[in-house]
């Protein structure tokens, strides 16, 4: 798993220009020759979706889910600590498929700017007041932009003018190379078969150490038991 996140680290270097280049290193077979790449501002590859604000009051056992930055583990949704609010709450703004989720405001620096993409299975839910959904017709390029090198250095630029946040309107004006649309579509696949690649060999590294967990509660003694 290890060996595949070094992968596609040095694979994402190639694939994006460094800083001061305007094209890759390493282009696809189709799309070498073809010339530099365009600088835009976020704001015209999507838009921001504003999170919920909501009280305790609001909060029950079940109805909509609301994502918060704790749902983000490793790039993508993690369900296991979930808060719901009443489906009826004003001012929710409903998740979709492909959505950027954004962690934009948190008492920790390490967390602010980390994304997920909404996957396709996911409960009808919305998100936090601390949180934003980046909406994009580029979902899973975008959400490749928002790995690089690039995207880091602008969030850590923010954190040093503002308190453990990223303000919306400065977001948007975020600036990035990007080739054409063939071409995104051609990294995007590359690098998100990558990425489930490296989702598989967690989950199975996962229920390899559940099951050395319970083999081992098995062979040895608890506390206060006698003999296996």
């Amino acid at each position: 798993m290890e060996a595949l996140k070094v992968h596609k680290k040095g694979l994402m270097q190639q694939l994006f220009p460094q800083e001061g280049e305007t094209q890759p290193r390493l282009r696809f077979p189709e799309f070498e020759g073809v010339g530099e790449w365009e600088e835009v501002r976020l704001n015209s590859l999507g838009d921001l979706v504003s999170g919920l604000t909501y009280s305790p009051s609001d909060v029950r056992e079940e109805g909509l889910l609301v994502l918060r930055s704790s749902n983000i583990q490793g790039g993508k949704i993690d369900l296991t600590d979930c808060v719901y609010v009443d489906p009826n709450i004003k001012g929710a703004n409903l998740s979709q498929p492909n959505d950027i989720f954004v962690c934009v405001r948190n008492g920790s620096t390490a967390l602010i700017g980390k994304t997920a993409l909404i996957p396709n299975e996911m409960p009808l839910c919305t998100h936090g007041a601390f949180m934003t959904v980046f909406r994009s017709h580029t979902p899973k390029f975008v959400f490749q932009l928002f790995q690089t090198s690039r995207y880091q250095k602008q969030v850590a630029g923010d954190l040093g003018a503002t308190i453990n946040s990223i303000n919306g309107a400065q977001f948007l004006r975020y600036k990035f190379l990007v080739p054409k649309p063939p071409e995104q579509q051609r990294i995007a696949e590359c690098l998100t078969s990558l990425d489930n690649l490296i989702a598989a060999a967690t989950r199975k590294l996962d229920m390899l150490k559940t099951h050395k967990r319970g083999l081992m509660q098995q062979l040895f003694p608890q506390v206060g038991e006698g003999n296996a």
